[in-house]
């Protein structure tokens, strides 16, 4: 970068359309450095964009993982409550099976 004189000393060795392409020289040279510190937020906020959107990507696929865990479980236990409530039915018969089914619907309402 060229090395700046001191502008008063310009001021007094230049004429008038020189300053003034100066003044324009100078205009631009800090138009240059505002978009350069405007690209470099654009940049950091970006980057943290990405770091955003990677740990939410890695909290997705977890709670995907523990959703999968969970309907696993919830099928399992649905089938040993089938499997129990059809046990109660050939141990009680019919009457005391109708009396648990009702019961069971009733605590899954409440929860």
């Amino acid at each position: 970068m060229e090395e700046k004189v001191p502008q008063l000393i310009i001021r007094f060795k230049l004429s008038k359309p020189k300053e003034e392409e100066l003044r324009k020289e100078r205009r631009r040279e800090a138009n240059r450095r505002c978009v350069q510190r405007k690209r470099k937020r654009e940049q950091e906020a970006f980057q943290e964009l990405e770091g955003s959107v990677a740990k939410l990507r890695t909290e997705v696929q977890l709670l995907h993982e523990e959703l999968t865990r969970l309907d696993k479980e919830n099928k399992e236990l649905d089938e040993e409550n089938n499997s129990i409530q059809e046990e109660i039915y050939k141990m009680h018969g019919m009457e005391l099976s109708a009396k648990f089914v009702i019961s069971s619907a009733v605590m899954k309402f409440r929860n």
